[in-house]
């Protein structure tokens, strides 16, 4: 934060939404213009075609991105992650915890104002549907007409909001149980589904406070990324700022060339003064940043009195990309996903669970034989269907016996069934033997797994 000729510094000790009393001041912001605008705008929709094609749109026969808690299984890129790679779910988090401390050490809360979803919906959505209905809180629609005129307006309004909301639940819920699911849900009697259907009123409902209420003070008072940040940033960190050496002092008939004319204070989402200096609440929206330029090509002065730069560039005049933070940042994320690639491609195709038939010890079939029960579950990783083959490796005496088919598993699905293991009874040195099973997929060995025998005491 700088000190101005022109004014005494102050510091604030609350949001800037919140006044003296603890009451919400509302903000109204009006609508930006500008290539900034224009350049969020397109990335906005590109989000949000993301975010609607990525459950929909197929690899291989799999979601490019899908959450199923239900089954416990994840879709990222086409590849089925399953609950049992937790060592590939922690790597993936770690990577993308790294990224996000790398990403706002150089770029602040680019992030925020760019590519988080309750900006996007509040902004290119839910303030259009505003925009709509009330103006760009110049004109003065929102006042115009009479008082019944003014209530269908709202309620028009409210009304499209919820509808919104309702939108909204259900693309969350297509996240997270596919569109075949959803379609079936969508479409059948509410008395077939009537815990999830309470459960989707109550999440449109909760959206609906969101975008309609709560509006930005989820980004200024809840968010934890925005409260990340501060420990975060520093003075080489690129953000939007103010170039204070150049618009300093502050007037219209003054040597710099910032007028203030608040215009940028008109535009912000979280209603912030950027002249201020780099504050919690900016999300780095650009909007300011088109609102001055319109003002300075007014004027007939230079562009960029706001732009994206640092307080260290805006000193020196040197870039601030390249410091010692951001090196060893970029060090740790490279390693990580080298490690993540290399884990990866190095994964087995299957995952063979074999586990004791609870309850069951041995079964003694005659003087020679003694008999294991065991559960066998097998996962199908990749995405061919795979028939096949369990034999037993050790001890070669042995034999395997499969209740039911052989085990056919296709694609990013599981096989359950039940094996029983037969061994003599004399070649079996203690309580217990240790066995290793082979799962064959034609004549590939694709795994290998180590189980005990329990049988009689010697």
């Amino acid at each position: 934060m700088q000190i101005t000729n022109n004014e005494q510094e102050s510091f604030r000790d609350r949001p800037i939404n919140i006044d003296a009393a603890g009451k919400r001041k509302w903000i109204y912001a009006k609508q930006p213009k500008g290539k900034w605008y224009i350049r969020r705008t397109f990335f906005a929709w590109a989000c949000l075609s993301f975010l609607i094609l990525a459950p929909i749109v197929k690899i291989n026969g799999n979601p490019f991105m899908l959450f199923d808690i239900a089954n416990r299984k994840f879709f990222l890129f086409g590849n089925i992650i399953w609950a049992q790679d937790t060592y590939l779910l922690a790597l993936i988090m770690l990577v993308i915890v790294v990224f996000i401390v790398l990403f706002t050490v150089v770029f602040g809360r680019l992030w925020c104002g760019w590519a988080c979803p309750q900006t996007i919906f509040l902004e290119f959505i839910f303030r259009r549907i505003e925009y709509l209905f009330d103006g760009n809180y110049r004109s003065g629609i929102k006042k115009q007409g009479s008082s019944i005129r003014l209530f269908i307006r709202t309620l028009a309004k409210h009304a499209a909001f919820l509808t919104v909301a309702i939108l909204i639940t259900n693309l969350f819920t297509l996240w997270c149980i596919g569109p075949e699911k959803l379609y079936e849900i969508v479409f059948s009697p509410i008395s077939e589904h009537q815990q999830g259907f309470l459960i989707m009123i109550t999440l449109s409902l909760f959206y609906y406070g969101i975008y309609a209420y709560f509006r930005e003070q989820v980004c200024t008072m809840v968010c934890p990324y925005g409260r990340l940040q501060s420990v975060l940033i520093d003075s080489k960190t690129i953000a939007v700022t103010y170039n204070y050496k150049r618009g300093e002092p502050r007037g219209a008939k003054t040597a710099g060339d910032c007028i203030n004319c608040s215009q940028c204070v008109s535009v912000c989402p979280t209603g912030i003064d950027i002249k201020n200096g780099t504050q919690l609440e900016c999300v780095n929206c650009t909007a300011c940043i088109d609102e001055c330029n319109t003002v300075m090509t007014k004027l007939k002065r230079p562009p960029n009195l706001i732009h994206f730069a640092s307080v260290y560039g805006i000193e020196t005049c040197k870039s601030s990309i390249k410091n010692a933070r951001t090196y060893a940042y970029s060090i740790v994320l490279v390693l990580l996903i080298i490690i993540l690639g290399f884990t990866v491609s190095y994964r087995t195709p299957i995952q063979t669970t074999i586990l004791r038939m609870p309850g069951t010890m041995y079964q003694v079939i005659d003087n020679d034989s003694i008999s294991n029960i065991y559960q066998l579950k097998i996962i199908n990783k990749t995405h061919i269907d795979r028939q096949l083959d369990i034999k037993l490796r050790k001890p070669q005496h042995g034999i395997i016996q499969i209740l039911g088919k052989k085990p056919f598993v296709k694609r990013g699905s599981s096989f359950e069934g039940v094996i029983i293991i037969k061994a003599n009874n004399n070649h079996l040195t203690s309580k217990t033997t240790d066995l290793i099973i082979d799962i064959f997929g034609g004549n590939n060995l694709l795994e290998s797994v180590n189980i005990n025998f329990i049988s009689q005491n010697r």
